[in-house]
């Protein structure tokens, strides 16, 4: 009869020659998504080997650009996030697996969704939301049909506007100002975009125009 000590060694050589039939068979553990998705929603896992790296020089020409360092932990998918300091939006952070569709929105998105959006290379432009609604328009009428901008109010700013690519921004005090299409120009799918080709459509929200192409 075995002793309970037999017994425990037959059970760990049992566990350890099925691991190594496992190991044989190249099976690997299963993958378990970060944050699940809407029905009908694509997600785009963020790719590893994301490194520390410093802001990219302001080679845009656009007086008042500001560059900030990337930082690997950025890229990272989280379920959830703290609530942002500061009135403008970050330029950029760990966020939702799944994107925010590029286009006008008249509400707030989730922080979460656009900063993965701008990953992707989209320019997000947020506005006060008590800016006046002829300035609006004309924001909308500036921006629409860009396949790679995202504005929407950001309840916190108090600037007239504020754009943010990734890792980059600029704050603008007062509309018009003709440094908002040039920011437009040179960083939608500009030298800052981390994951370039990746969509900014097929992911969640409704813009209040469809895309279609144009230039600014």
């Amino acid at each position: 009869m075995f002793n309970r000590s037999n017994r425990r060694i037959v059970f760990l050589s049992i566990l350890v020659m099925l691991a190594l039939t496992l190991a044989g068979q190249g099976l690997q553990p299963l993958s378990i998504g970060i944050k699940d998705v809407p029905t009908g929603v694509s997600s785009m896992q963020s790719p590893t080997g994301f490194k520390d790296a410093p802001a990219i020089p302001n080679d845009s020409g656009i007086e008042g650009v500001q560059t900030f360092p990337d930082k690997a932990v950025y890229h990272i998918h989280v379920n959830s996030l703290p609530e942002p300091k500061g009135n403008i939006p970050p330029p950029f952070g760990q966020h939702y697996s799944y994107w925010q569709n590029c286009g006008i929105y008249d509400q707030p998105v989730e922080l979460g969704n656009a900063l993965h959006s701008m990953e992707h290379g989209a320019v997000w432009l947020t506005y006060r939301p008590n800016l006046d609604a002829g300035q609006v328009k004309a924001l909308q009428d500036l921006v629409r049909g860009h396949p790679y901008v995202l504005m929407s109010p950001y309840p916190p700013q108090t600037d007239d506007v504020v754009l943010t690519a990734w890792g980059v921004q600029l704050v603008i005090k007062s509309v018009p100002d003709d440094r908002i299409s040039k920011f437009i120009a040179y960083y939608a799918l500009g030298p800052q975009t981390p994951e370039r080709g990746a969509p900014c459509d097929g992911g969640i929200g409704v813009p209040l125009q469809q895309n279609v192409s144009s230039s600014l």
